[in-house]
C-alpha cells in the first residue's frame, strides 16, 4: 500500500468512526460549545451607580475570555418587586443558565429565586441580598457602610451637634442595614441630634432638592454636619453657592464630585468629608464568580468585597484610606497605580458619577467600561 493509499484508508476509517459514534460524540461536543444565557435583573435604575454596574456587565461579557461563552440581556424592574419577580420567572422559562440580580426586596423574590435554582439556574446577587439560601451574594459589609461614615462624623463633631440624616431607597435591604447601623452609632453619642431624616433615593438630584429644603427650614447655623447615603457632593455645591467658607463635615457615598472636593490643590472647595464606596465593580465580579460556579469551582455563598472609606482627614478608631487623584483611570494607569485611584477630573467623569468602578478583581475593565460599556484594547 502506498502512502497516499494509507492516508485515504485512515481517513475512511475516521469518517466511518465519526458516523458510528456521532450519537455519542455530538452531545459532548455540544456541551463543550454551549453558549450560556446570562440574564441581569436590576431592581431599580436611573442613577449613575446602576448605569455603571450594567455597563460593566455588558463590557465584561464582550471581553475575549467570555464573548464566545455567553449572551447577556439586562432588564430593570424600576423599583417594583412584583415586576422583578415576574421578570425572573420569565428569564427562567426562557432557559437562563445564569441570573445576576440587584434585588429590590430581600424576601419578595424568594419564590422566583428558588424556582430558578430548582431549574438549574446559577443565581447570584450583587450589592443587595435575598434571603433564599440557594442564591450567592457578592458585595460589601452593608452595616459597616452605615456605621463607618457615622463613626467618622461623630468623632469629627467631637460627639455633639445637629445633623441631617439621609438614607437611600426605603424598604431595600441595603438602605435598612445602613440606616440601622448608622443610627446605632449615633445613639452612642447623646450629643448628636438628628434634626432632619429623609431618603435621598440614591439620586444626587433628589438629595440636593431635599437638602435645600432642609437648609431653608433650619438655617445654616443650626446644621453641624451631614450623614447621607447620597449627596455630599451636592451639599458641598450648596455651601459654595451660599458663599460659605466654614464648610461642614459630610459623610456620604463615593461620587466623583465629592471626592474631587477633597482633593487639595485642584481648585476644589470643600470641607472635611469621608466618602463610602459601594463599588459597581461588584456586578462584573459577580458575573465572573457565576461563570466559575458553572465551571464546577467551589464558590462561597457570600463573597464580601472591600469597601473604600476615603478621606483626607482621618479620625481615631476609623479605618480609612487617602484620596488618590488619577488623570484618566484607563487600564494602563490603574495597573500603574495598583488600582488605588479614588477620583478623576470632572472633565473625565461627571460630578454625580459613583466612581468606585475599577478593581484588580476585574482587571479586564477600566473607567471607560463603566462609562460606556467599552472594552479596553487587548481585552
Amino acid at each position: 500500500m502506498t502512502i497516499a493509499q494509507l492516508k485515504r484508508s485512515t481517513l475512511s476509517v475516521c469518517v466511518a468512526a465519526c458516523g458510528l459514534f456521532a450519537a455519542t460524540c455530538a452531545p459532548s461536543l455540544a456541551a463543550e460549545q454551549k453558549v450560556l444565557k446570562v440574564y441581569v435583573s436590576t431592581g431599580f435604575d436611573g442613577n449613575t451607580w446602576m448605569d455603571a454596574s450594567t455597563n460593566l456587565l455588558r463590557a465584561i461579557a464582550k471581553t475575549k475570555g467570555y464573548k464566545d461563552r455567553v449572551t447577556l440581556e439586562v432588564q430593570s424592574a424600576r423599583g417594583d418587586a412584583q415586576t422583578q419577580q415576574q421578570q425572573i420567572n420569565a428569564m427562567t422559562q426562557a432557559g437562563a443558565d445564569i441570573i445576576l440580580a440587584w434585588p429590590i426586596s430581600p424576601t419578595a423574590l424568594n419564590r422566583a429565586v428558588r424556582a430558578a435554582c430548582q431549574k438549574g439556574v446559577t443565581f447570584v446577587t450583587w450589592d443587595a441580598e435575598v434571603t433564599e439560601p440557594c442564591a450567592h451574594y457578592v458585595g460589601i459589609d452593608q452595616e459597616w457602610a452605615g456605621a463607618g461614615p457615622a463613626e467618622w462624623l461623630a468623632q469629627k463633631l467631637n460627639g455633639k451637634g445637629n445633623i441631617i440624616f439621609m438614607g437611600g431607597i426605603p424598604g431595600t435591604m441595603v438602605d435598612t442595614r445602613r440606616n440601622a447601623a448608622a443610627k446605632a452609632v449615633f445613639a452612642d453619642y447623646p450629643g448628636i441630634k438628628i434634626i432632619a431624616d429623609t431618603p435621598s433615593m440614591w439620586n444626587p438630584a433628589t438629595a440636593r432638592q431635599k437638602m435645600a429644603e432642609i437648609i431653608a427650614a433650619q438655617g445654616w447655623d443650626r446644621i453641624d454636619g451631614v450623614w447621607t447615603q447620597t449627596g455630599c457632593g451636592e451639599f458641598v455645591k450648596l455651601e459654595v453657592e451660599a458663599g460659605r467658607k466654614d464648610f461642614k463635615p459630610c459623610a456620604g457615598n463615593g461620587t466623583n464630585g465629592f471626592r474631587n472636593s477633597m482633593v487639595p490643590g485642584e481648585g476644589n472647595a470643600g470641607g472635611p468629608g469621608v466618602s463610602m464606596g459601594s463599588p459597581p465593580w461588584a456586578a462584573p465580579y459577580a458575573f465572573k464568580l457565576a461563570l466559575s460556579i458553572r465551571d464546577g469551582e467551589n464558590v462561597p455563598k457570600v463573597t464580601q468585597i472591600p469597601m473604600p472609606l476615603v478621606t483626607n482627614e482621618p479620625v481615631a478608631g476609623v479605618d480609612t484610606q487617602g484620596n488618590v487623584y488619577c488623570k484618566k483611570a484607563d487600564r494602563a494607569e490603574l495597573i500603574d497605580k495598583n488600582y488605588a485611584c479614588t477620583a478623576v477630573p470632572l472633565s473625565v467623569a461627571p460630578s454625580n458619577y459613583f466612581i468606585d468602578v475599577w478593581s484588580s478583581k476585574v482587571p479586564e475593565l477600566d473607567l471607560y467600561s463603566a462609562l460606556n460599556g467599552s472594552v479596553p484594547e487587548g481585552q
